[in-house]
């Protein structure tokens, strides 16, 4: 799972152009919040060959809340789906204007 942004990201007084961000969902203790951390690169090409990442972001994203249908291709990328939509939420809440293309989650 992943998020690219398609403009300047804002972060701790920095301008990032366009950087990549993955995501990496560890077991809900409770099943009530998914714990996700957000790793932001330089670029696509710079996660794929190793480099360090700029920062790391934990969220947790309320199950309560998904929904059942979205155009996730199966139940388990549906999931997926939702949970990296609500970390682009809270990437757009922390950085104003930027936007965002999700990747590599397979839809209909």
């Amino acid at each position: 799972m992943a998020i690219q942004t398609t403009s300047n990201f804002t972060y701790n007084y920095g301008t990032y152009t366009t950087p990549y961000f993955r995501l990496v969902l560890h077991m809900p203790a409770n099943g009530g919040q998914t714990p996700v951390d957000c790793f932001m690169y330089h670029s696509q090409e710079a996660y794929a060959s190793g480099s360090a990442s700029l920062a790391c972001f934990p969220f947790y994203v309320e199950n309560a809340n998904a929904v059942a249908d979205n155009t996730g291709d199966n139940v388990v990328n549906k999931y997926l789906l939702y949970v990296t939509e609500q970390v682009t939420g809270s990437l757009e809440g922390m950085s104003a204007g930027s936007t965002f293309e999700i990747t590599e989650i397979p839809t209909v």
